[in-house]
Formats: C-alpha cells, structure tokens, sequence
C-alpha cells in the first residue's frame, strides 16, 4: 500500500466516526419587557431567569452589561444592543391586558455549559 492510499484509508475512516458532544451548546432565553405602565414604556426590564441571590451567567461581566438593558430609554437601541451581546431575536409576545399593556422581546443564546452555574 502506498502513502496515498494510506491517508485516503485514514481520513475516511475519520469521517464515518460519530460527531463528539464536547463542544455541545445549551440555549438560553431572556425576555425585555416594554410597558405595564407610563414608566415602563421609558425603560425595559430584563430577564435571563435570574433573581435577587441568583444569576444562570457565572461571568459577573456579562451580567453587568445585560442589566445595562434597564438603562437604555430607546427600543430599538435596546434590541441593538442585546444583539451586539450575541442574543438572536427570536420574536415578539403580546400580553393582552388593556389596563396595564405590555410588549416583550423574546431573545435566544447558545452557550457553552462552563459560561452556566448550573451548567445545562
């Protein structure tokens, strides 16, 4: 057998192995949330599943830059912003109270299970 045909024997076997799960992705959603009431059409609230004590994000970096949402006054600069942090649009959901209307941006990430404290 000669060298050729070695490496065409080695790098098809390569390719019938099955795909390796190490660098597997986990999505994650966060919504911001427009309205409620006159206030709130000013700024959006965020939420990424955390709460006071509890954050999914482990990078403390990270989760200053997502609270920085509640900052910024304009919509469109706010879905600008959480797509320059790497979350995709993923739609919009319509809550139907006509006292107190509401508008909220569905947003999606993939990241790696380490970037995750309960990493999945």
């Amino acid at each position: 057998m000669n060298y050729k045909s070695l490496v065409l024997v080695a790098l098809l076997s390569l390719a019938f192995l099955p795909p390796s799960n190490a660098q597997e992705k986990v999505k994650k959603f966060c919504t911001i949330s427009y309205g409620g009431n006159y206030s709130l059409w000013r700024n959006p609230r965020i939420d990424y599943g955390q709460t006071k004590r509890y954050t999914p994000i482990k990078d403390s970096v990270f989760v200053q830059k997502l609270n920085r949402v509640e900052a910024i006054e304009n919509f469109v600069q706010a879905l600008n912003y959480m797509t320059g942090l790497g979350w995709k649009y993923e739609g919009n959901i319509p809550l139907a109270n006509s006292d107190h209307p509401e508008f909220r941006v569905l947003f999606s990430r993939d990241f790696d299970p380490a970037e995750l404290t309960e990493g999945k």
